[in-house]
């Protein structure tokens, strides 16, 4: 006799075999969508240091500006603690970033003087991470919008601001762009982590053992921001690519005896049970791990 059909017992026990390797299955393939991102977010790292580096050779080995100037010489002030419209005024004239003058001042930043050079503001977009608006402002169809605003992860090591590439200590080591913005993009808009404390009038450099400007109060030389969300973005950690373009991905959090992180890889000293930062390693001026003179021994 020929049976054609399968018995209850049997179609339950083919479902479980299903539901079985869907269990086994399905944690890999996320896996490997997020190492995808990973490796993605990676690339965009490092071909963004790479416009770093083709922009200083055109600027005598100079890097670019970690702020924007606010006024000129010899008065010249500076926007340390401003985030900046990446792409340049982006939003177009209805917001203030769009004006004539604020474009000006946002010219100077190092987000849009490596444009010319990176050629695709999505370079700097960490893939998958949620999008943050820190402004409200709107994404799309606002009144004379002049472009579409940059997706970016990534943030300057502002210790670097004007200067010399080729006085980097360890330029295999010291990191260049991070991902100082923690699990998210923000839209629209740059910023440099950490930025050196520039509150008042006249040049401001990193200095080492001492302030980045003259009279700066509490012997700051600058700051790190503060992050609104986990350093984890991708297998708890997130990419940093150096001063000599080598990019690679750092875990974060991870402590040594008796309980701290490693200050030749991790900006941050601790981290909460959900990889948020708590506070990070310094000098007594500077976060220890971008300055520019640092030889990692």
């Amino acid at each position: 006799m020929i049976r054609k059909a399968f018995t209850l017992i049997e179609l339950l026990v083919v479902i479980a075999i299903i539901a079985i390797l869907a269990a086994i299955l399905f944690p890999v393939f996320a896996q490997a969508k997020e190492a995808a991102k990973k490796t993605a977010s990676l690339s965009n790292c490092k071909q963004t240091a790479i416009s770093f580096a083709i922009y200083t050779t055109d600027s005598d080995d100079i890097f670019p500006l970690a702020m924007r100037c606010l006024t000129g010489a010899p008065n010249v002030s500076w926007g340390w603690n401003f985030n900046v419209s990446q792409p340049l005024g982006w939003m177009g004239p209805t917001f203030a970033q769009g004006q004539p003058a604020r474009m000006a001042q946002d010219a100077s930043h190092w987000s849009n003087g490596i444009a010319p050079y990176a050629k695709n503001v999505g370079i700097m977009e960490a893939p998958g991470l949620p999008l943050v608006n820190l402004y409200g402002y709107p994404d799309s169809g606002n009144q004379g919008q002049l472009a579409a605003p940059a997706h970016s992860n990534l943030t300057y090591n502002g210790l670097l601001h004007a200067w010399s590439a080729t006085a980097v200590a360890a330029p295999s080591q010291l990191p260049l762009i991070w991902a100082g913005r923690g699990k998210g993009n923000t839209d629209g808009a740059a910023l440099s982590n950490p930025a050196l404390y520039c509150p008042g009038v006249g040049t401001c450099m990193y200095t080492p053992g001492t302030v980045a400007q003259a009279g700066a109060p509490g012997g700051v030389g600058a700051y790190m921001f503060t992050i609104y969300t986990t350093m984890w973005m991708y297998s708890k950690g997130g990419n940093v690519s150096m001063c000599d373009t080598s990019a690679k991905f750092r875990k974060f959090g991870a402590t040594l005896n008796p309980g701290n992180t490693d200050a030749k890889v991790d900006p941050y000293t601790n981290y909460n049970s959900v990889g948020n930062p708590t506070s990070f390693w310094w000098d007594g001026h500077y976060p220890w791990l971008f300055r520019p003179d640092y030889a990692f021994n």
